[in-house]
């Protein structure tokens, strides 16, 4: 067994899966030799005897084992492993790099001399943490990606192959045999010729729905997005594409998005920035246990259980956000965020349909635009410009592909940023769970009228911050 995750043993794993506690959904995966097939611990299959099983806490080791996937519970839709959440920041950025950029465009040894490590050195670091090649990695993303799409979109096998990040549609067919033991025909459900498409997404419970909507919703720009009947849509904006997407809470642990696109394209980078932008692969069960070694924090995690991080559909938008909202109250804020939108933002027009009216500015939109009459300082105008400057001309990153510490003084190197407004960019954009905007007023406050240590709260500040905003 990988022992990445020493704080269970094989009897914990196995009561859990006797149990079918969704918490562990992802932390591990079940292997029957018998045979030959490997289970997420929640799958509704009988149970085997423990001396028939191994446990894998990646299902890419299963594979390598000689496990195939259960077409019951299907394990490439378990939520994210947090072996694979606590790997180094190193392979998270390769990953990022991946996703962004077809690994069939971009090689290994460009990605490693992007990260100023060797290749060899990169390859060795998947192997230790992920236990697989990048290659391979990159091709359960596709196969995964493929499969749910499959399932639920209304998209040709071709068009599906295409989107998943294959460029040969013979690759494909054969990966996916390889893979699943039957061809993409054979799970194909859906094949009207709507442009609306559908994907379902895992998360490992509880989960603050309600709480994550509610913070959405106080930020929520009229004419870009909406919170109502527990939902979030927005107009987006991915790979210079116009869209519109639509989250809801499914049954089974799962996540409903609804989206469309004008055109096709590529959806590895699309579904990391949902399960980002609604934190679809914390495990709260093991975040909540590390705070709580904070005695005065752990009675205010049990009224506030399964909180997430609310993220961004990308950076260059939530450092937007977080300058204008420096030192004003979030209602103020929003109703800047509002009148730069319909002043800069481009109006949706490919599809009549949804009633949602103006995309997010872009860079080159806002370095175009007269800012000077929507009530800003003449100080964050000035701001606004700098950073659009430094993220239209490449010199500033936001979509966690550079350096975190670079990003952050490169953010600090922009005139009217400071510390507070990086520390946010860091804990809703950048995706660092450690980040702590603690020179915040109302964290501030809090700390005190709790009397609570942050320095308790590591690695997980990011998680109290959220904690301390809910009170």
């Amino acid at each position: 067994m990988n022992t990445l995750n020493a704080s269970y043993n094989n009897q914990e794993f196995y009561r859990a899966h006797l149990t079918r506690d969704f918490r562990f959904d992802g932390k591990f995966f079940v292997a029957v030799k018998t045979t030959k097939i490997y289970c997420r611990p929640v799958c509704p299959a009988r149970k085997a005897k423990l001396e028939n099983l191994e446990f894998f806490i990646h299902a890419s080791k299963a594979e390598e084992a000689g496990y195939r996937p259960c077409l019951r519970c299907r394990p490439e839709t378990a939520p994210g492993s947090p072996a694979w959440i606590g790997t180094s920041a190193t392979v998270r950025r390769a990953v990022r790099m991946m996703e962004a950029t077809d690994l069939e465009l971009l090689s290994v040894e460009s990605i490693a001399e992007q990260l100023g490590i060797g290749e060899r050195w990169l390859r060795s670091l998947f192997q230790q943490e992920i236990g697989i090649s990048p290659q391979t990695f990159m091709l359960n993303r596709k196969l995964s990606l493929a499969r749910n799409l499959l399932d639920h979109s209304c998209l040709s096998i071709t068009d599906i192959a295409l989107n998943s990040g294959f460029k040969s549609i013979r690759r494909f067919n054969d990966a996916f045999k390889l893979r699943f033991g039957k061809a993409p025909r054979s799970f194909k459900k859906i094949s009207n010729t709507s442009n609306l498409q559908t994907l379902f997404l895992r998360y490992r419970p509880p989960f603050a729905w309600e709480k994550l909507l509610s913070f959405f919703e106080q930020r929520a720009i009229p004419s870009m997005e909406l919170v109502n009947n527990h939902e979030y849509q927005r107009l987006l904006t991915y790979k210079d594409i116009p869209g519109w997407l639509k989250v809801s809470l499914d049954e089974s642990y799962k996540v409903r998005i609804d989206f469309k696109l004008d055109r096709p394209a590529p959806m590895l980078d699309f579904t990391s920035r949902v399960r980002e932008m609604f934190d679809l692969d914390a495990d709260p069960m093991m975040i909540e246990n590390d705070l709580k070694r904070d005695k005065k924090l752990k009675p205010l995690i049990t009224q506030h259980t399964g909180l997430r991080i609310p993220g961004c559909w990308n950076g260059f938008e939530l450092a937007v956000r977080a300058i204008i909202g420096q030192k004003i109250s979030v209602k103020a804020a929003r109703t800047l965020l509002t009148r730069l939108v319909n002043l800069c933002g481009e109006k949706q027009t490919f599809d009549s349909i949804v009633s949602l009216t103006h995309l997010f500015p872009t860079p080159q939109n806002i370095l175009a635009a007269d800012l000077s009459n929507l009530g800003l300082t003449t100080a964050k105008s000035q701001t606004l410009k700098a950073l659009a400057q430094a993220v239209e001309d490449g010199t500033l990153r936001l979509d966690g592909t550079d350096d975190y510490e670079v990003t952050c003084k490169k953010l600090l190197s922009i005139k009217g940023i400071g510390q507070w407004t990086v520390q946010y960019i860091a804990m809703r954009g950048l995706r660092n769970p450690d980040a702590f905007p603690e020179t915040d007023l109302e964290i501030q406050k809090k700390i005190k009228s709790f009397d609570l240590n942050p320095e308790l709260w590591a690695p997980w500040r990011a998680y109290a911050a959220i904690l301390l905003f809910n009170l």
